[in-house]
């Protein structure tokens, strides 16, 4: 999607247009003193900008949810990475105490 020329609305900058949008920068061209300033793209989006055209905000809040739901898996198959890393260590942990208490064993039956 290409914002280039777009009007956007920041919440303290007010009104500005998009001068340069990258993969994942937009630098944003605002009156007076405040210039020229870059933001995370799309995440801006979520808080701080939005866009004049109603069809381009459309896409971007698809482009912010499509973004939350890959976040989510991530951080959802990181979470069963962890348990199945600590389900492994716990069985690790049990095998050795289990071969441990059976040396015992045997070592208390051979002295008997």
């Amino acid at each position: 999607m290409n914002l280039n020329h777009s009007q956007v609305e920041h919440i303290k900058y007010g009104t500005g247009t998009v001068v340069s949008h990258a993969e994942e920068r937009i630098t944003v061209g605002f009156a007076g003193v405040a210039g020229e300033k870059s933001f995370l793209y799309p995440e801006a989006f979520e808080q701080y900008l939005q866009v004049k055209d109603p069809k381009l905000q459309a896409q971007i809040r698809e482009e912010l949810n499509v973004k939350a739901e890959q976040a989510a898996a991530e951080q959802l198959l990181r979470e069963q990475r962890r348990l199945a890393e600590l389900a492994r260590l716990e069985e690790e942990k049990l095998a050795a105490k289990n071969a441990k208490s059976k040396a015992r064993r045997k070592t208390a039956q051979v002295k008997d």
